[in-house]
């Protein structure tokens, strides 16, 4: 890939920068003078927004990342990539659309190891504080480690601090390690499901970042629009690839019934992906109906500069395989 730096390289590189953001651990004793990652500088991806309908969300993922120039134009050889899917749910398997399709996230580790990467970590902060069943009952851990993944169980004691810069409504919160310091992260991939949800509306890529995130998040509800929107200032996707193969289309996030389930080609049997994680969301809207501009948190994310609104605007191209 052209333009792509060694893991070693890049860390020599970053060691003599000065300035940048740093965080401060919750639990320890004094500040980590660690740099924020940002969105890769050299990610040679496709700018356009790839949708592929089909019957095999495995080979529908591939198809989508194939479409933006493969993940070799993302991830260098010897890079650690973390992959962060939608499975806190411990009871809730792929039929109920409320966890990330074990076999979405199996694709684009897949892809990753194939394209060089020295590890691909797989993890979400959970709702319980014990991850395993969700983890197990996602079916997204045996999927994972079967394609190669390394499965991260989230440590309490490894959320930071973070100031965010230029935060409307959210001026600091915890961060998890895994997903924001350029030491433990060379690659972000955002692979979220595709669920309504009772605060938000919707829950899509932007809103998955809560599972990067500690503290008391029930409290990132109030305001939570711009929440959504403000952790991304932080939180630098460098692509997502939406799961749409089904969709949850009420009682979310939660789900539990498969009546409130659709997996009708008319708004699901999908797979999305972008570098621009707010054209993936504006596109997921339409799926239920909406303008991308009835969601707040898509709005406020395009006001702050994170990503196009107008999903066409950089290229849209749809696949059928």
């Amino acid at each position: 890939m052209k333009g792509c730096m060694s893991r070693r390289r890049f860390l020599a590189s970053t060691a003599v920068v000065t300035g940048g953001l740093y965080g401060v651990s919750l639990l320890g004793s004094g500040k980590k003078h660690r740099k924020i990652r940002q969105r890769r500088a050299d990610n040679q991806l496709e700018k356009g927004l790839a949708v592929v309908h089909g019957e095999d969300p495995k080979a529908m993922t591939y198809k989508a990342i194939e479409e933006l120039g493969g993940m070799g134009k993302l991830v260098c050889k010897g890079d650690v990539v973390v992959v962060k899917p939608n499975m806190t749910w411990a009871d809730r398997g792929p039929e109920y659309a409320t966890n990330t399709n074990p076999q979405v996230v199996a694709a684009v580790v897949e892809m990753c190891l194939a394209a060089g990467a020295a590890k691909v970590k797989v993890f979400d902060h959970t709702i319980s504080s014990n991850p395993r069943p969700a983890y197990e009952g996602s079916g997204i851990q045996v999927a994972a480690e079967k394609a190669g993944a390394d499965v991260v169980y989230v440590n309490p004691d490894r959320f930071y601090m973070i100031q965010i810069p230029d935060g409307a409504r959210l001026k600091e919160w915890a961060f998890y390690e895994d997903c924001i310091y350029k030491d433990k992260c060379d690659v972000l991939i955002n692979v979220p499901a595709t669920k309504q949800h009772g605060t938000s509306r919707l829950s899509m890529g932007l809103k998955n970042a809560f599972g990067m995130v500690g503290l008391e998040r029930g409290n990132l509800h109030q305001g939570i629009h711009q929440n959504i929107a403000d952790l991304h200032r932080v939180v630098r996707v460098d692509l997502t690839v939406l799961d749409a193969f089904r969709i949850l289309l009420r009682n979310g996030p939660y789900g539990g019934r498969l009546q409130d389930v659709s997996n009708s080609p008319k708004n699901a049997r999908r797979v999305v992906a972008s570098v621009d994680p707010v054209a993936v969301d504006a596109y997921g809207s339409t799926l239920y109906g909406f303008q991308p501009s009835d969601i707040g948190f898509i709005n406020e994310a395009h006001k702050g500069g994170l990503g196009e609104i107008d999903f066409k605007k950089n290229g849209f191209e749809e696949f059928t395989i």
